[in-house]
């Protein structure tokens, strides 16, 4: 699998997915009601950022520390 696409599906998925599941377990902790649409945009928006900025700018940086 090339670098980028390992590096983009980490920022647009796996982060997204860690910080709605620690929300989650922090609504819960707090006594919180749980719906899980209301989840979706916090997902939708961290995934944007991932697939915009952070994803293309740590490719950015790991390819210029190659060099």
């Amino acid at each position: 699998m090339p670098r980028l696409l390992r590096i983009m599906l980490f920022w647009t998925l796996v982060i997204p997915i860690i910080i709605t599941i620690l929300r989650i377990i922090t609504d819960y902790i707090l006594g919180k009601d749980i719906e899980l649409l209301s989840y979706l945009p916090v997902f939708l928006g961290i995934s944007a950022a991932g697939l915009i900025f952070a994803g293309p700018l740590n490719y950015f940086i790991s390819k210029s520390k190659e060099n």
